[in-house]
């Protein structure tokens, strides 16, 4: 198996198994039979975010509050939550571009992860293509003249259209009503130009091609641009037209030397082919739908659906697990740029979250809606999640944790004043009752659904790990930025928040009065094992809470599981040691979970397992816990301490990776061979101290580690070799 490729014998038949192309702003997914290859475009701009549900009466958490204690459900439903029904705002699809290749037959495919370019061959006829890694637009080139291509827009409904007839899906595009798109094409100087431009409700867009014929071979170039006004198409029709007299095998040279040095930030070697491609295939995907100066992935990063229906799940930012677990896995695979993205779009949305905690909670400070539209405003739904404040929270430990593994100075004095307006909103929405500070209203993402009974008794343990983890990382970041102010009053906070709910049989609780007693696919009850890491396995007291809530999930089963409920529990099992689990979980995760390009599709389309849900949603979440997943396998790096190879599988004999990012700022290489550690190097990106929990005496040192524990300066390197 070529762990660095994904290669399909027969035509792709379904878009989302198709070929994935990205460079963060734009997407590509290259499917269908050669008569009419499909180039599903997208991009990450391309919203409708008209009549939010921001505006309507009653839509403020003092109105919630007092319809939860009345018990009025109805009116809690038709407020808070029938507005996620809305059509709009949601992400729109790009449109396509179809190609005739003048053949039929079968198409046979390729994707090469290491310089991003996808190939299709089908009865002598050879294309070629990419999405430039720095440029604003796409290459194909055909060995073959005379091909036939067509661009089409989704097929929008028209101004005063009725809603679809019932029979139809209520989802389609067709319920959005727009004016028909232009459509133009026209030659200039022996390039052939056809794009339209579609006008929303609140912008324009447009895919716009450049053609040319030359020596039998047909070259084309894409793109997808919008804007506010029609003038956004005059960029984009220069883009092509340059690119399009450049030509295939001179713009690709740029592109390919991004691509290098983007898998130069740092790989893997492991004895399992299908863990190892799983792992650079999401690594490929991220540096596709994540680039810095771009928005960072909603639901389905830049490969919105070619279904004639509107995304999943609107194609929205959800913060209740599905934005913070997809920017899980960047920092220990060293790709900062990627998670930049993230961090730099919730700074820019600072203004809209001082709006909103004022706004709809009444409250000072900065809080995000937890499921919102790309301009920050609330899109609504099940309602004890879509307003849940401690969300934000989540948004900020990966703020922190940024810091942690950087120690980049430049990033705490932006994040600092964004993560201190944060928590001048948590003290002020919290109510204190008999000295311990609780939430008015509390829940634990997605137990019990949007039933009543899905607000539990305050706090529950989601709530609770998130609140004192944002407590804890307060104090310390306090030290840095040596405010002392703020680090005796989160100390004094922290002393008012009650420990996370433990049973008597030593397992997680939803909340302190309501045990775990059913399979569920979020572990949110959990956050303290992962991803917040602030329960380790290190104490005989920390393993015998993390073994007996392990047990409790096994004992419950895995029927209401989906594909991130996989991969989050194999990361219990890598907490636990328990590398043989957890690869076991990563291979049916990859096989049973994801679609067969590699996408995380959910639901247990393939009917391989007990798992209630077989639909095929796709969104990427589950890729990037998996790829966190397989990183705790081969390095655990955790405030100062360091353990190389801690739960790999019994099988595992030999195993590397290179330039990990750990705590402190570290970037390690390590390698195993015949079982035994052969060769370690440590650099320091700043001045470090880092306990390493691995006998290392076997090995000559460069640096010696005196009692344990390894000092490093800024820019030093210890190196350990047989």
């Amino acid at each position: 198996m070529d762990t660095k490729r994904l290669h399909f014998d027969e035509t792709i038949e379904f878009w989302d198994d198709g070929l994935p192309l990205g460079n963060g702003d734009m997407g590509c997914l290259i499917w269908n039979s050669p008569d009419k290859l499909r180039l599903s475009l997208d991009k990450g701009g391309i919203w409708d975010c008209s009549d939010s549900p921001e505006d309507q009466e009653g839509f403020t958490w003092a109105n919630l509050k007092k319809l939860v204690a009345e018990g009025d459900r109805d009116e809690v439903a038709r407020i808070f939550e029938d507005c996620y029904g809305r059509t709009t705002p949601t992400k729109l699809p790009a449109g396509k571009i179809i190609l005739d290749l003048g053949v039929k037959g079968n198409a046979i495919s390729d994707l090469d992860y290491m310089t991003a370019e996808a190939k299709v061959e089908a009865e002598g006829v050879h294309l070629r293509a990419f999405l430039h890694a720095e440029a604003p637009y796409g290459l194909v080139e055909i060995d073959k003249t005379g091909i036939g291509v067509r661009i089409e827009n989704p097929e929008f409904g028209k101004p005063g259209d009725p809603p679809c007839p019932p029979g139809e899906d209520s989802d389609s595009v067709k319920n959005l009503h727009y004016p028909p798109a232009r459509f133009v094409d026209e030659e200039k100087d022996g390039v052939r130009y056809e794009y339209f431009i579609q006008q929303t409700n609140d912008r324009f867009y447009g895919i716009i091609t450049a053609r040319r014929e030359e020596d039998g071979k047909t070259l084309l170039a894409f793109t997808v641009a919008d804007g506010k006004e029609e003038d956004f198409l005059d960029p984009a029709l220069f883009a092509v037209g340059e690119a399009v007299v450049e030509g295939y095998d001179e713009a690709v040279v740029s592109h390919r030397d991004w691509w290098r040095k983007y898998w130069d930030k740092s790989s893997i070697s492991i004895p399992d082919p299908e863990l190892e491609r799983q792992w650079y295939f999401n690594n490929y995907i991220l540096a596709g739908c994540s680039r810095k100066g771009c928005y960072p992935m909603p639901l389905q990063g830049v490969w919105t659906a070619d279904n004639g229906l509107l995304p999943p799940w609107k194609g929205d930012y959800h913060s209740d697990l599905n934005t913070q677990m997809s920017y899980t896995s960047y920092l220990k695979a060293n790709r900062l740029e990627q998670g930049e993205c993230f961090i730099d779009y919730l700074l820019s949305l600072s203004d809209v979250g001082r709006a909103f905690a004022r706004k709809f909670y009444g409250c000072r400070g900065l809080c995000l809606p937890s499921i919102m539209d790309i301009e920050g405003h609330a899109l609504g739904g099940w309602v004890q999640y879509s307003y849940a404040p401690a969300n934000q929270f989540w948004l900020c430990q990966i703020m922190a944790r940024y810091f942690y593994f950087t120690r980049d100075p430049v990033y705490f004095d932006r994040i600092w004043p964004f993560m201190k307006e944060c928590g001048e909103f948590l003290l002020d929405i919290l109510e204190e009752k008999d000295g311990v500070l609780k939430l008015p209203l509390s829940s634990s993402p997605e137990l019990h659904d949007n039933l009543p009974e899905a607000w539990v008794t305050p706090n529950s343990n989601y709530d609770q790990a998130l609140m004192r983890n944002f407590a804890e990382d307060m104090i310390r970041l306090a030290a840095v930025a040596d405010d002392e102010d703020e680090r005796e009053k989160w100390e004094d906070a922290l002393e008012h928040l009650e420990p996370v709910a433990i049973d008597e049989r030593g397992v997680f609780m939803i909340s302190p009065d309501e045990p775990t007693t059913e399979s569920h696919r979020h572990h949110s009850h959990c956050m303290s094992i992962y991803p917040l890491k602030t329960v380790l396995y290190d104490t005989d007291e920390h393993r015998r809470v993390i073994d007996a809530t392990v047990r409790d999930i096994e004992n419950n089963g895995t029927a209401w599981w989906v594909g991130y409920s996989v991969v989050w529990m194999a990361e219990f099992y890598v907490a636990q040691g328990r590398g043989d689990d957890a690869a076991r979980l990563l291979k049916s995760f990859f096989s049973d979970n994801c679609t067969k390009n590699g996408f995380h599709a959910n639901g247990d389309y393939m009917l391989r397992s007990d798992y209630h849900w077989k639909y095929r949603l796709f969104t990427l979440e589950g890729n990037f816990i998996a790829t966190d997943a397989i990183q705790d396998m081969l390095m655990f790096s955790e405030w100062g301490r360091l353990r190389l190879f801690p739960a790999i599988p019994s099988g595992w004999r030999d195993a590397s990776f290179e330039s990990f990012r750990g705590f402190g700022g570290i970037l390690v290489d390590a390698e195993m061979k015949d079982g035994v550690i052969a060769s370690v190097t440590i650099r320091a990106t700043s001045p470090v101290e880092v306990t390493v929990e691995n006998d290392l005496s076997h090995l000559t040192a460069t640096v010696p580690i005196k009692d344990g524990v390894l000092t490093l300066a800024e820019g030093e390197t210890a190196e350990f070799t047989m």
